[in-house]
């Protein structure tokens, strides 16, 4: 199987996640839903930081496998995606942590 080259940088539309795309797709056709509260889009936080969530896990191996990714993107063991040159990010939602006082015994 050919891997699809992803480019370090997206088109003039939006060249900070376009070049993502693919692989955005590519987990969607796979029945992966989108969880973060803008749907299917990234939500940047104050920081600058983008952020695109995922309900189901993702796999770094297939990920791996059909994507030729960059130097500066970097695909985790966990499944996530971090482009360190553009400051976003795909991955799983993890889920809430409880406070040390919502905690009961």
């Amino acid at each position: 199987m050919e891997k699809t080259q992803l480019a370090a940088q997206g088109g003039d539309h939006d060249p900070r996640t376009d070049h993502l795309r693919p692989v955005i797709e590519y987990l969607l056709a796979q029945g992966n839903t989108p969880a973060g509260r803008h749907g299917d889009a990234f939500a940047f936080d104050q920081g600058g930081e983008g952020h695109y969530l995922f309900v189901d896990p993702l796999d770094a191996a297939e990920l791996r496998k059909r994507f030729a990714f960059p130097a500066s993107i970097r695909v985790y063991d966990d499944g996530s995606i971090k482009d360190s040159l553009n400051r976003v990010e795909i991955s799983q939602i993890l889920p809430r942590r409880l406070f040390s006082f919502e905690l009961t015994e």
